[in-house]
């Protein structure tokens, strides 16, 4: 009978009775088949009987023989019986049908235990996963409460239970374990799963590597020759371990991050940054970013997700590298040469959800309704806000909180990471908000304690690593959270781009004070990998007259590190996402056919390194590089004592105080010429920071006429400007040249200087951002000028060279 789903359409045989067909024909020869038990892994209790059921097409002979020992015989067409009181161990149950000369015969195993027997505690001071526990063996611990039984699977038992492998069931039956000797897992066989119930086969929840059999065959060679082959008969994720044969040797231990207020984020994504998105190529890119001027990097999610190709925000096992971007080794060197270089590194962690191929997903999962069963320790049956994608976690079960602390204990004291970026930490409430984006957003005071718990956390490991919120909840949540240490994005990416694109905008909220903080816990930024490129705007929706229009190239990038010149202005930390510093101008759901769809958004990106050569682009990012050395440089960018005038919607001035210098940024962003009132703090003689020039101030009132898109930065000291030396400290016939390598560079190092021509160096010296002088000791040879940088602090040098033949030359180069 064919009905739909409510029944109101039925489907029936054409007299309007059932319908009827034979499943096999009548006078085919003798076919039979077992019903129970299934095939596959059948475990029952020695107090439980086993159902026995087959079905033939026709009366025969049935015999079936239970570990060679006769249990059933009959001559029947139909078998229905229990096996009582099973002996304890594994069972091969042999099925024998005969009728004349034809003959079938059919297996099924079973393995029966003794709960009492299998009932003990896992050995103190041993935790979920694997536990190196003697010289000679491994503890192997599983959390799964309710669940009835749990077998080890590994090579040494062809991943197919056996009794042997059956793990203990601590007292209280929440916790599995199971110790084994370290002798199985040698040669390669470092690989196990875990069989819960005779029917659900996971990886370890706590793997730090899994194989994955759908997308490791896509993954580069190089990468997978330090795994060991997937196995023979095992189904899905397969966890990894002892991969290194020894530990990561770190040559930093003492890495300490900049200050919040000197925080400069680059936030990146290793597939659309490089070409063979790896951890290698990456550490390759660390000298363009330390030369950018950078103090953090935060990574998008590189612990195990679904797939290969994706943002990372989908995870299965989140103890696990990913290994589309290489290796743990791999990964601990790019944090080591990072720390190196003073750059902090922060991780992306997803714990608002999960995806379905994570295990503590599959361990409860309601098949009839697909979602997580009402028993999970972990996971919400239903979502409890709007913003949900995957399996929405319950962070006041205190199983999901252990579970979070083991992550960021991972991640902190086994990779060294600085600080966290909490995806979605808005929706770490059970506050059932259904679909009201607005009541999620609302004051939470559970939420409020479960962030705190996870800071605390962190704080306790690592006093100097960062807790870093993606909320946007009310601000009064935000500011408590905020008081108490813990830092949150700042979405300003609308009211910049409207500004970069000549429309009115108000800037205020990139100001933390603004907020009513007390601390500059507000990490703004002009995009993210979630915001809609400001250079596509530009380019796309940008204003115009018949005289100037934002749209073009070479102005929209002007207007770019116009935005970034008062976006870095305003004190407190900052974020930059990839490739804005060149003014990337693909849009955020680009297509890799080239159109524009909501659809692409997370598809890959063009990889665009070669903007480099372009001179306008290539000359933002020096913009944007001096802008970040000079608020990383003087304390006069991270004061308390500012004023951002945000008044007018298109003309903006930062006022910066403090006592070793004051300054001030200005910026226009009509599309016009425009007035404006600098509001000088005090009389006397101001610098501007980009071109050297000065202005003498008598009337501190007196307007400036700014051009469309002009930005100028005034100080009160002397500065060397970005593009060469001032006249006060440099005779203006000096010539630029480019340094050799490496730039930047460590105190101790040698640079590498090539001369121009036949010149001979008679003399040479460094003059720092102020103007002092430090007399360097060098080498000729040739025309290479070998110079070994002297132990001085770290900043932005100037070389300046005199040669015998007259001719002069300056350099400019970065030293940490």
């Amino acid at each position: 009978v064919f009905r739909n789903s409510n029944g109101s359409i039925v489907g029936r045989d054409v007299d309007g009775s059932d319908i009827f067909t034979d499943v096999y024909p009548e006078e085919e020869s003798l076919f039979g088949t077992v019903i129970s038990p299934t095939e596959g892994f059948n475990v029952i209790s020695k107090s439980d009987s086993l159902k026995v059921t087959g079905e033939l097409n026709r009366k025969a002979f049935v015999q079936v023989i239970d570990n060679q020992e006769l249990v059933y015989s009959d001559s029947t067409a139909m078998f229905d019986f229990y096996i009582s009181e099973p002996m304890i161990g594994s069972h091969q149950l042999e099925f024998i049908f005969q009728l004349d000369e034809d003959s079938l015969y059919s297996e099924r195993g079973y393995i029966v235990f003794d709960e009492e027997i299998n009932l003990s505690d896992p050995p103190p001071n041993t935790i979920e996963g694997v536990n190196y526990y003697t010289d000679s063996s491994y503890i192997f611990r599983l959390y799964a409460p309710e669940k009835q039984n749990v077998f080890f699977l590994c090579p040494q038992n062809g991943f197919i239970p056996e009794f042997e492998y059956l793990m203990n069931k601590s007292e209280d039956g929440k916790t599995y374990w199971i110790e084994l000797p370290k002798s199985i897992f040698l040669d390669g066989n470092n690989v196990y799963q875990y069989l819960v119930d005779g029917s659900i086969t996971i990886g370890d929840p706590y793997s730090s590597a899994v194989l994955d059999p759908w997308n490791d065959p896509y993954i580069t060679n190089q990468t997978m020759s330090q795994f060991p082959d997937y196995p023979d008969n095992a189904d899905g994720y397969v966890t990894v371990f002892d991969l290194q044969e020894k530990e990561y040797d770190w040559e930093v231990n003492d890495f300490k991050p900049r200050d919040a207020r000197n925080l400069v984020v680059y936030e990146l994504l290793i597939r659309d940054f490089l070409a063979d998105h790896s951890y290698k190529s990456l550490i390759d890119t660390l000298d363009y970013l330390e030369a950018l001027g950078i103090t953090a990097i935060e990574l998008m999610p590189v612990y195990e997700f679904e797939g290969n190709i994706s943002w990372g925000y989908n995870p299965s096992y989140h103890l696990a590298v990913d290994k589309y971007y290489g290796t743990e080794d791999d990964l601990k060197q790019f944090i080591d040469e990072a720390h190196k270089r003073g750059i902090a590194v922060f991780l992306d962690i997803v714990f608002n959800h999960a995806f379905g191929q994570s295990p503590m997903v599959q361990l409860y999962w309601n098949s009839k309704l697909s979602r997580p069963s009402p028993n999970s320790p972990w996971f919400n049956e239903v979502p409890k806000h709007p913003f949900n994608v995957g399996y929405d976690f319950n962070h006041e079960s205190e199983d999901t909180k252990r579970w979070v602390k083991r992550n960021l204990e991972q991640w902190i004291t086994e990779f060294r990471f600085d600080g966290f970026r909490f995806d979605l930490s808005k929706g770490f409430t059970q506050f059932d908000s259904g679909n009201d984006a607005g009541l999620m957003s609302r004051y939470d005071a559970s939420r409020i304690a479960i962030l705190k718990e996870y800071s605390d956390y962190i704080w306790s490991l690592n006093p100097d690593c960062y807790s870093i919120m993606e909320h946007f909840a009310d601000n009064s949540e935000e500011k408590e959270l905020s008081d108490y240490g813990i830092m949150f994005w700042g979405n300003i990416n609308h009211e910049f781009s409207e500004a970069a694109m000549g429309y009115a905008s108000d800037l205020e909220y990139s100001d933390y004070k603004v907020r009513g903080w007390s601390e500059p816990n507000l990490i703004a930024y002009m995009e993210s990998h979630d915001e809609e490129r400001m250079m596509y705007k530009l380019k796309t929706y940008g204003d115009s007259n018949s005289e100037y229009n934002t749209r073009l190239l070479e102005t929209s990038l002007r207007r770019v590190a116009a935005a970034s010149a008062i976006f870095y202005g305003v004190p407190g930390p900052k974020m930059l996402w990839q490739f804005g510093e060149l003014g990337y101008d693909f849009s955020i759901n680009y297509c890799p056919n080239g159109t524009i769809n909501d659809d692409c958004r997370v598809d890959p990106k063009p990889i665009r390194w070669d903007y480099l050569e372009n001179e306008d682009r290539k000359a933002l990012y020096e913009r944007i590089s001096d802008i970040i050395h000079l608020r990383t440089s003087f304390p006069t960018f991270s004061t308390n004592d500012y004023t951002f005038s945000d008044g007018n919607f298109y003309l903006k001035t930062v006022h910066l105080r403090h006592p070793e210098m004051d300054a001030i940024v200005l910026a226009n962003y009509r599309i016009v010429n425009s007035d404006i009132n600098p509001k000088f703090m005090r009389e006397g003689t101001w610098y501007e920071y980009f071109t050297g020039d000065s202005i003498e101030v008598v009337n501190t009132q007196e307007k400036l006429t700014f051009g469309p898109g002009e930005y100028r930065i005034y100080t009160n000291k002397r500065l060397t400007p970005p593009n060469g030396f001032t006249t006060s400290t440099v005779d203006p016939n000096f010539v630029e040249i480019s340094l050799g390598y490496p730039n930047p560079i460590h105190t101790g190092q040698e640079l590498t200087i090539e001369i121009p021509g036949n010149s001979t160096i008679q003399y040479a010296s460094f003059y720092d951002v102020n103007g002092k002088e430090r007399e360097i000791q060098f080498e000729q040879h040739n025309q290479s000028l070998f110079i070994t940088i002297p132990s001085i602090p770290k900043g932005l040098y100037f070389i300046q060279m005199t040669a015998g033949d007259g001719l002069n030359y300056t350099s400019k180069i970065v030293v940490h």
